[in-house]
């Protein structure tokens, strides 16, 4: 019986961890600068746009990209540490490792570098 409530809360646990982080990416956010993996940085001026919602909805939440170009992806938080970016139009997946985030500010690590992300 322990077993099975220990299951329980970890389970309740986690799911709250994830809509928190849903949540907190909701809104524009601007995006500032990248740490290549070289160490130099690039400076960017796009803004992402999260919308919020449930975080176990299947076909992920809308996620905006403005820039030169406008481009919709859809995105999911698979762990409380991890987001998934997905384009519907090219198939492509990224997965964002978070490394830090507050109300004003995103942190994650992608394959080329860290992305720094300011709340608009």
């Amino acid at each position: 019986m322990r077993i099975v409530l220990l299951i329980f809360s970890l389970f309740f646990f986690f799911s709250c961890a994830k809509q928190r982080v849903v949540n907190r990416l909701e809104g524009r956010w601007k995006y500032t600068k990248m740490l290549m993996n070289n160490g130099e940085y690039i400076e960017h001026s796009e803004v992402y746009e999260f919308e919020g919602g449930d975080k176990d909805d299947e076909s992920g939440l809308p996620f905006v990209i403005y820039g030169q170009d406008t481009t919709q992806w859809t995105y999911q938080v698979v762990k409380k540490n991890v987001i998934r970016i997905k384009n519907s139009v090219t198939n492509s997946e990224i997965d964002w490792l978070i490394e830090d985030m507050d109300k004003n500010s995103l942190i994650f690590r992608v394959a080329e570098g860290v992305v720094f992300l300011d709340k608009e």
